[in-house]
Order: structure tokens, then sequence, then C-alpha cells
């Protein structure tokens, strides 16, 4: 996961308020908290609950078999939050450069809470690891975490979680999956609708953590993975198996169909890096290919931030790398549609792919020693920043720089 966008600015939201973010084509989790009040709580003259919903890039997250969005796990009711913190995790895809997230209030303005956002590129990966380490505020029963799943199929969800018996009143964690309450394993009266009961545990270890996999083998359409919260526990880890690889739309770029729309903001990470790795190395070898890579890969994760924070930022800044320059040129041309009927050209290109996933899922070294520059052997005239002292290796005909 790559962290692109953060908003930690805690504020009421005045009715609507849209949150814009740019990035580019890829599966996100988008972490959104917030909190609303209850119809006592907002005073004698209101007569209903506050409710916040949530729209991204226009989608929509009602309730399942409806359209409504207010109640649904994917908002926040007063009526069921009492002000309470609620976590939503939304896993989408989204398309493109700028994308807007639309919070809307039913209530007279300035009421209810933005907490914060945070906002990661995921790769398309089968199952997603993540720790949240979230501690429920103190609190009686009640909505506390969800997860959305837009448009995605999932094959299980397992969550880790700590919870303890306490005076009075213990730690109790109920899990919806999809409008079903998983039932406790628990075959108590009192206990059936929760599956983690603090007050069964012992007064000799009151305090446990504890996993436990959930199999729900659904396929792609909207899930919801809701937690409830009674009094303190603690999310500590989530494992969400998505049964298989996902893939993208058919209107992304993709290593079979590189064919540029027209938006490099359509391309995922890995393809345009692979766009750049092809166009700067295509005919060297496999090793100067993931060094190429690599030199560009070290301009992102910059701990000063010189070049910018994602593979976009830095390979489309102006005048950076030859092969984005000047749309006129054959190297431009061929990195915009690289000519896969021809056996080198395509070998190069499925080098060049294979090359930017490894960098990107850190399946390779860095061969350059943290360079961050590179230049051809072949150069008549060297630019003015270079700097022989600078020289970290050279690869095949490619020079390697640290500045």
């Amino acid at each position: 996961m790559r962290l692109v966008f953060e908003d930690e600015h805690s504020r009421a939201i005045k009715t609507k308020e849209k949150i814009k973010f740019h990035s580019f084509s890829s599966y996100y989790l988008i972490i959104i908290t917030a909190r609303v009040k209850s119809e006592k709580q907002l005073g004698d003259q209101t007569t209903d609950d506050e409710d916040l919903t949530v729209k991204i890039d226009g989608k929509l997250f009602p309730k399942l078999q409806s359209s409504a969005l207010i109640d649904s796990p994917a908002a926040f009711s007063g009526g069921k939050l009492h002000n309470l913190s609620k976590t939503v995790y939304f896993l989408t895809f989204l398309k493109g450069e700028n994308h807007t997230l639309l919070l809307e209030t039913d209530k007279t303005p300035g009421i209810a809470t933005f907490d914060g956002l945070q906002v990661f590129t995921l790769n398309p990966v089968e199952r997603l690891t993540f720790d949240p380490k979230i501690k429920a505020e103190d609190g009686d029963r009640r909505p506390w975490i969800t997860f959305v799943l837009d448009n995605l199929p999932l094959k299980s969800i397992a969550l880790s979680l700590t919870y303890s018996r306490r005076k009075k009143d213990s730690d109790d964690v109920k899990i919806k999956i999809d409008n079903r309450i998983q039932g406790s394993l628990i075959s108590t009266i009192k206990h059936v609708l929760w599956r983690f009961v603090g007050s069964l545990l012992s007064i000799s270890t009151p305090t446990k953590t504890e996993t436990q996999l959930f199999t729900i083998n659904q396929s792609e359409g909207l899930h919801y993975v809701e937690v409830d919260a009674d009094r303190m526990p603690t999310l500590e880890k989530v494992i969400l198996d998505f049964g298989k690889e996902l893939s993208f739309p058919k209107d992304i770029p993709t290593i079979e169909n590189p064919k540029w729309t027209n938006n490099f903001y359509d391309d995922t990470e890995v393809i345009i890096l692979a766009r750049a790795i092809y166009g700067e190395a295509g005919g060297e070898s496999k090793e100067a290919k993931i060094g190429v890579g690599w030199a560009i890969r070290n301009r992102v994760v910059d701990s000063k931030n010189r070049w910018g924070k994602t593979f976009h930022a830095v390979i489309l800044e102006p005048l950076q790398y030859e092969p984005f320059n000047d749309p006129n040129k054959d190297v431009f041309k061929k990195i915009t549609n690289p000519p896969l009927d021809n056996s080198l050209e395509n070998n190069a290109w499925q080098d060049s792919y294979e090359s930017a996933l490894a960098i990107i899922l850190d399946q390779v070294k860095d061969p350059t020693m943290g360079a961050n520059h590179f230049l051809s052997k072949d150069l008549n005239h060297l630019p003015d920043w270079v700097d022989q002292k600078k020289l970290t290796v050279e690869i095949g005909n490619t020079r390697f720089y640290k500045l």
C-alpha cells in the first residue's frame, strides 16, 4: 500500500463538503473516520438523528437490495453512533487523475464531525493484509468499523481483535457480513449475537487477542463487513482474501494491451513505470531495465521529496525522461503503443513490464546502489548535472548516479 493523500484536519461538515485528491488509475483503500449525533444530543428542537453519507467519484454505497444511502453500513448514523467515532474502509477501483469524495449531512450545518481521511493505492493482489490497530472509544453497543468492497469478490476475511473482561461491562464484538450476523461460537442466548465476548474470559487472564476466519465465497459485487463494538476492543489485523488476483477494468492499459488512452493517469503504476523502462532501456539487458526502474523508484521514495511521491509524478515531470518529452518523436509513439507484433519489441516490452512489477512489489533488490539518475554511455555531450564522483555503478550501456 502507498499513502497518496491524507487529511487529518478535524472539522464540522457544513451540509456538503468535497474533498479532492489527485492520483492515477488504481485500486484504492480509502479510510474515513467521522462521528454524528443522535436526536437527543442535537437538542429539544430536533426531531431526527443526524446522518452523514459518502460518495466517491459519484459512486453510491446504499443498503444491500436497496437504494437508500441513509443508515447504510457505509454511512454514519447518529441514532446508532451517539457521537462516537466510526471508521469506514472503502476498497474500490478509481480511474484517472482527479478524484472527489463528497461528504453530505442531512442536518443543520456545522454539526457532523469529520475526524480524518487516508487514501492508499493498492497493487492488484489476491490477498490484502493490514494492521489498523484501532481501539474503540469507550461506549455502549454501536457500529465501529465497516469494510466496503465495491465491485470486488470476497473469499474470506480474517479479523484479529484484542478484547477484555472488565468490571460491570466487558468488551464485546459483533460481526455482520452482507447483513448476516456471524453467530457466537457460544451457544447461550445472552451471547448468541456477539462473536467476541469479554465477560467469558477468565479473571486470571482478562485480556485476549484472538483471530477468527470468516469464509464468505462471494462473487464480485458490493459487500459489507460490519464490526460493532461494546466498550473498548482493539482491531489488530485484517486479512482480506479475494480468492483471485484482482483484475483491472477493460478500458485500463495492461501488459497485453498497453495502447495509450491519451491520458497517462489512466495508466496504473506498473504500466507507466513499464513505459519508462521500455523507452529508456528497451534494448538493454534485464538487469539494466531493473536498474532504470530502481533509479526512478529511488526518486519516488526520496526522503526529501525532491521529485514527487508517486511514479506518475516523477515520470511525468517535464523534461525528466526523454521518451515522454515530445509526442512527435518515434520513442514517444513507441512507448504509447508498443509494436507487439515485432518479436524483439514484444520481448523488450514484456521484460520492461516484468521489471516494473518486480520493482513495485519489492521482489528485486536495487542494483544501482541508490542511484536516482542515469544516462547512456553513448552520449557525446554530458548534461550539466553529471558528477563523476556520484557515479554508483555501470550496468551494460547505462551509468547510474546518486545525487
